[in-house]
């Protein structure tokens, strides 16, 4: 099992995991639009490999999808649009995972050229069947547009119905790296009540309700730092917990939680968990007081 970090380490790791599936492999993205991701897609279907796409419907409210499944199709992949449950208004599939016969990725990067250049993300490959299994069983059931039963990975975090989950995490978080600060009330309580115990990461570009969040966070003895994008883009959603780290595709925010579909995971290798806080100091460190 390994922890990738992005801009760093670049697409190869995808690149490499697309390049050595022989059976099957099953991808769930939110956005997928990187042309030598597309291009590794085709050449995995002329090996004769089963490959299986979902993406979302509506990424940003711009029916952008739809230009991405004719270019997707285009690879002669299987391709469908998220399940109608997730294209409601204001609720989207974000996940970012996907799964062959050998390995699985769970990550907070989308498969787009921003992700691998410009973006801080992470992205966990590892191998455990477990894991694969129950991967496998919540692709199949959003394949066909049907209830996810009997999926049970304590490593696993699925969105909706994360948010206890979630909750539970931040109430021993150390360091956190978000998109978003979010909307959801009991979030934002649980981060103030960390006060002076937790660092807090969110891109200087974040909407003004968050700014707002992060300064009443701050003003409760949070430490609270924004990210320039110039200097890189804060897309990832970590956090530093007891002798864990979680990575995924959920913001903190109720629709996230509670309606999206997303995917995390609790990573317990010692090794990943200090490369990361590695990366996530040396973050606090870039990033510029409020």
């Amino acid at each position: 099992m390994t922890i990738y970090v992005e801009p760093q380490d670049g697409i190869v790791p995808i690149i490499k995991f697309i390049r050595r599936v022989r059976k099957k492999i099953f991808m769930n993205f939110y956005l997928i639009d990187d042309d030598r991701i597309i291009n590794e897609i085709r050449e995995a279907k002329k090996r004769g490999v089963d490959v299986r796409i979902i993406v979302d419907g509506k990424p940003y409210g711009m029916g952008q999808s739809k230009v991405d499944v004719k270019e997707l199709s285009s690879t002669c992949a299987s391709v469908k649009l998220s399940p109608p449950r997730f294209d409601a208004s204001d609720v989207f599939d974000h996940a970012k995972y996907m799964v062959s016969e050998k390995y699985f990725e769970i990550g907070t990067a989308n498969m787009t050229e921003a992700s691998f250049s410009r973006n801080r993300e992470y992205i966990y490959i590892g191998k455990n069947r477990k894991i694969r299994k129950c991967l496998m069983s919540l692709f199949i059931s959003d394949w066909e547009n049907s209830n996810e039963t009997g999926i049970r990975c304590k490593e696993l975090v699925i969105s909706p119905g994360s948010e206890s989950t979630i909750l539970h995490i931040l109430r021993t978080s150390k360091l956190v790296e978000s998109e978003e600060v979010g909307d959801d009330t009991r979030i934002i309580e649980t981060l103030s009540s960390r006060r002076r115990k937790l660092k807090i990461v969110i891109p200087s570009s974040a909407s003004q309700n968050d700014i707002a969040n992060m300064k009443k966070l701050r003003e409760r003895g949070v430490k609270a730092r924004l990210m320039p994008p110039d200097r890189l883009y804060m897309h990832a959603k970590a956090v530093l917990f007891k002798d864990y780290v979680f990575i995924g595709s959920q913001n903190f925010t109720s629709t996230s939680l509670n309606r999206n579909r997303e995917v995390g995971i609790i990573i317990r290798s010692l090794s990943d968990r200090r490369k990361i806080k590695r990366i996530m100091v040396a973050d606090w460190k870039r990033s510029e007081k409020i």
